[in-house]
């Protein structure tokens, strides 16, 4: 369930910004992108370059460059990324629990640096096993401090964690596989994202046929069942 209201949160969030920019267009403004497929990440690091841009890019240019950047030296630079980050978790909500997701990412952040100087957004290219090894380590770290979004009070949060270690049974198979029916269009964009060197050499028709087939596809899927109504999680922020 953790892992599944990770995929909830970046399809209803991903979702709503991909609708923004597409009315935009109908009405003759360009909206910048706002996801690039986050859950590719390597690294904290990357993951806030592929995550929410538009905010990131503000918390740069508004906090991050005129509290000096990484302009005054190393611990200077982690002081930044730390409070940066700290007042992003306080921008969603006057609560502990987001402010303690600020400060991890914010630490996270900081650690990377440290640890890995030259550290670049994507120093790899080809999906090795260390690639894909790196991508399964952030996508639980961050999935896990999702975890913050969901249960407000922080109290509610370590128990959570807590019943995952104590707590025994066997997983219910229908609950799996609904979990896993509405993962797929989350997994596929992935999936699309990481082939996008490969799909590169392919002939712009054979791009546009896979393009269209995939929307009527996922057009298909909102039309026949589109859940439960509710309103997007992020419209509380």
């Amino acid at each position: 369930l953790v892992y599944a209201y990770s995929f909830q949160l970046l399809a209803d969030f991903a979702g709503y910004s991909i609708i923004a920019i597409g009315l935009g267009r109908l009405f003759g403004y360009e909206l910048p992108p706002n996801f690039h497929y986050p859950y590719l990440s390597r690294s904290i690091t990357e993951f806030w370059r592929r995550w929410h841009l538009t905010l990131s890019s503000w918390l740069r240019e508004y906090l991050y460059i005129p509290l000096g950047g990484s302009r005054r030296g190393e611990w200077m630079t982690y002081r930044n990324l730390f409070l940066v980050m700290f007042l992003g978790g306080l921008w969603h909500g006057a609560a502990w629990s987001y402010a303690v997701w600020g400060t991890a990412h914010g630490v996270l952040l900081a650690a990377e640096r440290f640890f890995w100087r030259e550290h670049k957004a994507v120093s790899e290219t080809r999906w090795t096993a260390m690639a894909l090894g790196r991508v399964a380590v952030t996508f639980s770290v961050v999935t896990f401090l999702w975890l913050l979004f969901q249960l407000k009070e922080f109290g509610h949060a370590v128990a959570y964690l807590s019943a995952i270690v104590t707590n025994g049974g066997s997983p219910q198979l229908q609950s799996l596989f609904v979990i896993g029916l509405f993962s797929t269009p989350v997994i596929l964009w992935h999936v699309w994202g990481a082939i996008d060197g490969w799909r590169q050499r392919w002939s712009p028709d054979s791009r546009e046929r896979w393009s269209i087939a995939l929307h009527a596809l996922l057009l298909f899927a909102t039309l026949t069942n589109s859940g439960p109504p509710g309103d997007f999680i992020y419209f509380q922020f």
